[in-house]
């Protein structure tokens, strides 16, 4: 496949990403990742989800289905602010709108890169925002 039409697939398959969170489709976000696709989350100062800073694909998808199910209600990623496209790399800035299972409005703030093998994901880094987090969470 050329370079430039690997850059396409990998920037739509990013977009698919979100597509399938907003969508609650959990089976076609881990279809758009690597079989030893990693997540970690940042920065360290916060107390990560269940005590974890890295995480395997399966517990990735997991983390993500716990929280739209059982957290979060209504929880949709917006149109990104902004996309950097760059080798095998799709950064984007994005924010988030839901509420709390408690009825407490979630707004989070994101950097995330996602790291490319091909076609497929096989990196996440998940940066949140940090005073934002420690207050919904009561860090």
């Amino acid at each position: 496949m050329a370079a430039e039409s690997l850059q396409a697939k990998q920037l739509e398959n990013a977009q698919a990403f979100f597509s399938c969170l907003n969508a609650y489709n959990f089976h076609g976000m881990a279809d758009l990742l690597t079989a030893d696709f990693t997540h970690e989350y940042f920065p360290s100062s916060l107390n990560p989800p269940e005590g974890k800073f890295k995480r395997n694909k399966d517990e990735t998808v997991q983390l993500f289905k716990n929280a739209w199910e059982n957290v979060i209600e209504g929880m949709q990623f917006l149109p990104p602010l902004d996309i950097i496209q760059g080798q095998n790399a799709v950064v984007f800035h994005v924010k988030s709108d839901g509420t709390s299972k408690s009825g407490k409005r979630y707004n989070n703030e994101y950097m995330i890169t996602l790291r490319f093998s091909g076609e497929k994901i096989a990196h996440m880094k998940e940066f949140v925002d940090t005073k934002y987090v420690a207050g919904f969470f009561g860090a």
